[in-house]
């Protein structure tokens, strides 16, 4: 049986004669071998580990092995710190894209309301179900369980017609018509 390096002798740190390992291969270096880089306007997509869809870099930090996100370090490496309080929104919506060109900083929200989520696809929203506008005096502003959403008045006031007369029907029947209807 024979045993063979893993590594090229070259690899192997010189000095004191002991065998410590392979030298370590710079973190750059090894980034750019995970990455299928094609031409500048195009997705250079990340071969390495995923995560969620988005690619996962291994380093040390402090001593200690930590991933990070393949599109965050290609654009700190290649065009610099992302500003305090942004995130990088993919503008080709490909996760695995690390291609800087292709990356914008942005706030949160911004990068919710750009993605495809449903907050996202109900926030473009111009009209209701029905065709009603969801804009200026046909919107509310919901409160308690529809906190936050946008409520066309002109529904509201459909259902509110269509209850009201539901419960003036039912203060015409006799009580023991209403009666025989409840126990069916």
């Amino acid at each position: 049986m024979t045993t063979e390096r893993p590594f090229h002798k070259g690899h192997f740190r010189k000095g004191d004669g002991r065998n410590r390992g392979p030298t370590p291969i710079p973190p750059e270096t090894r980034f750019w071998t995970r990455v299928d880089k094609r031409g500048p306007t195009e997705c250079w997509d990340w071969t390495g580990r995923t995560s969620n869809g988005y690619g996962e870099f291994g380093m040390k930090i402090k001593g200690r092995w930590r991933n990070a996100k393949a599109h965050r370090f290609a654009y700190e490496l290649l065009v610099g710190p992302i500003p305090e309080g942004l995130t990088l929104d993919h503008l080709c919506r490909n996760r695995r894209c690390v291609n800087p060109r292709h990356l914008e900083p942005v706030t949160n929200k911004e990068n919710s309301l750009r993605g495809m989520g449903i907050g996202a696809v109900c926030a473009r929203r111009t009209t209701c179900n029905h065709g009603h506008p969801l804009e200026g005096e046909n919107v509310y502003w919901g409160i308690g369980k529809h906190s936050g959403s946008r409520i066309c008045r002109a529904c509201h006031r459909i259902r509110a017609r269509e209850r009201w007369a539901r419960r003036k029907l039912l203060k015409k029947q006799p009580q023991a018509d209403r009666e025989i209807g409840a126990n069916r």
